[in-house]
């Protein structure tokens, strides 16, 4: 498919997608002109592999060696083209109310990619050189997996959030050693297509948890703006002292609170 022929699918896509979520047409019309959108804005995700979760939601796995300013604007794209996310949806429990799909977050994604700008200018580059590969999701941040023994010191308990990019932690104990998986790219497309968040046993084996991965991404996503809003110094500074807190005093983390506890499987 041509170029120009696949950016044209994009946006019918989009269009579609916004129909059959009940977005009114006004809110679609104002997204696209805020924007500047149109078929030749969606060819920034000609590249990409996309890969479906089982609510048709779409995700795009990153070339390697993909600058990090394209990547960035297809993790926005993303939001876009899926015209929600489907966090708090009927019948699913979720820590906060769903926050409605509009022009207006979609200025608030993107001026949070803006203020964690580093993310896309060096961390997207260090984990494709250090072995491990990452996704777009539909909340506009980038989910990864794998890597080396260097990457795997960026991720802890169940994943770590880094700016705009949360890294799975996907390792595994193998006597002394750290192990990893050996197709992250194949990983990240089993994650997405069950619709829920990963682990792994004290025996190295994966498994599906009960926990979707609407609610575990809305959660490191609110993580993404505690960066935009702290900046990277104060970020580390401030989640240091509530790890501190936590494991000496047995107090509650409150950036962990501000994300959502159950959202992200802590309750």
């Amino acid at each position: 498919m041509a170029a120009s022929e696949q950016g044209r699918g994009y946006l019918e896509r989009w269009l579609h997608n916004a129909e059959r979520r009940d977005i009114p047409r006004r809110i679609v019309v104002e997204i696209a002109r805020r924007g500047a959108l149109n078929s030749e804005s969606f060819r920034a995700l000609q590249d990409f592999e996309e890969v479906e979760d089982p609510d048709g939601k779409s995700f795009f796995l990153i070339p390697r060696g993909t600058p990090g300013d394209d990547a960035r604007r297809a993790a926005l794209l993303t939001y876009v083209l899926n015209a929600g996310t489907d966090y708090g949806a009927p019948g699913r429990y979720a820590d906060f109310p769903a926050v409605p799909y509009c022009a207006d977050e979609v200025a608030r994604i993107a001026d949070r990619q803006s203020a964690n700008r580093w993310t896309y200018a060096r961390v997207v580059g260090l984990v494709h050189r250090n072995g491990g590969r990452l996704v777009t999701t539909p909340n506009g941040i980038l989910m990864g997996v794998g890597g080396n023994w260097i990457q795997r010191q960026f991720s802890r308990r169940g994943g770590t959030t880094w700016g705009d990019m949360f890294m799975l932690n996907m390792s595994f104990k193998m006597g002394f050693k750290m192990g990893d998986i050996a197709d992250p790219a194949e990983r990240l497309r089993r994650i997405v297509r069950s619709g829920h968040a990963w682990y792994v046993n004290d025996g190295g084996e994966p498994f599906e948890s009960n926990l979707d991965l609407d609610r575990l991404l809305h959660h490191e996503e609110r993580h993404s703006r505690q960066w935009a809003q702290r900046g990277r110094t104060g970020m580390l500074r401030d989640y240091g002292w509530e790890l501190f807190r936590e494991l000496v005093f047995g107090m509650a983390n409150r950036l962990e609170e501000e994300a959502g506890l159950s959202d992200g499987g802590y309750r």
